[in-house]
């Protein structure tokens, strides 16, 4: 139980030699806490995240971490402990009082990894989980932070995707895109497209007047910028370069926004993909910004 965070199954108990009224007996003492129909776990130790997600493992013999739990584990940004999220094969049980279980039709081909003491889907596998229910824009993000951090390779990608060849399942598609965006030979729209998607926004947005193509000095430097609105002191970019590019642009960027801010200007990015498939989540942003 020390090695567990304080937890034991039926299963283990029976496996060391203890009866039903043993187990009982020190449930009835207060000495186990009962978790689940067949998971118990010492009134000793404390209630941790790690002790729970223990507890959903031992309540099903064949599962692993996965989810948001596993995005926690191996240390993806933005993702904390919360309820725990378990991958199980499909056709088994999918009811936890303490976890959200997901079911998985190729679970014995699912890449797992070891990490602090729990088996866990890898980057790559819970990329493919999370896509389900997160929005482009978030799994594109966590996509970027797992590549550049070498954590997770397009290559990682391809057994998923191989396998999943004719699936229907909800994210497939965005992650595909993704995907094919950030190859060697990755979609790059024409400048025209991408502009006029960037007009179209802000010709709809209800904002103040703003100019297209405006050469700015930024800090004794001189910067061509796709749209600037004067009254709010801020610069929109459109970026359609395609992922490899945008990498290895990162300094020059960040050099060129730093510049911006020195000259009393904040700088709005917005990608091709958001451009052409969060319409919404642009304007959204484009409006939080100005309110501030």
């Amino acid at each position: 139980m020390r090695r567990q965070h304080g937890v034991i199954s039926r299963a283990q108990a029976f496996e060391l030699g203890l009866t039903r009224h043993q187990i009982a007996q020190r449930v009835g003492s207060g000495r186990w806490v009962r978790l689940t129909s067949g998971v118990y776990a010492s009134s000793a130790a404390p209630a941790t995240w790690g002790r729970q997600l223990t507890a959903a493992l031992l309540d099903h013999p064949r599962a692993v971490a996965g989810g948001r739990s596993a995005a926690f584990l191996l240390g993806i940004p933005g993702f904390g402990p919360g309820r725990p999220q378990i991958l199980v094969p499909y056709g088994g049980s999918n009811r936890s009082p303490i976890a959200r279980v997901i079911r998985a039709r190729h679970f014995d081909d699912v890449e797992t990894v070891h990490i602090d003491g729990f088996t866990a889907t890898s980057a790559s596998e819970t990329i493919l989980t999370l896509s389900m229910w997160l929005s482009p824009s978030l799994v594109e993000r966590m996509i970027d932070d797992q590549m550049a951090a070498k954590k997770v390779a397009i290559q990682d990608f391809h057994p998923i995707l191989d396998r999943l060849a004719f699936a229907r399942q909800p994210g497939l598609p965005t992650l595909r895109r993704l995907l094919k965006e950030r190859s060697p030979i990755g979609y790059q729209p024409p400048s025209s497209a991408l502009e006029r998607l960037l007009y179209n926004l802000l010709e709809e947005a209800p904002i103040p007047t703003y100019q297209r193509q405006v050469t700015l000095n930024l800090n004794g430097t001189s910067a061509r910028v796709d749209a600037l609105i004067p009254e709010w002191h801020l610069i929109v970019e459109a970026d359609g370069r395609r992922w490899h590019n945008r990498q290895a642009d990162h300094d020059r960027d960040r050099a060129r926004d730093a510049a911006a801010l020195a000259a009393g200007y904040r700088v709005l990015r917005l990608t091709w993909q958001m451009l052409r498939y969060e319409e919404d989540e642009c304007m959204r942003r484009l409006l939080a910004v100005g309110r501030a």
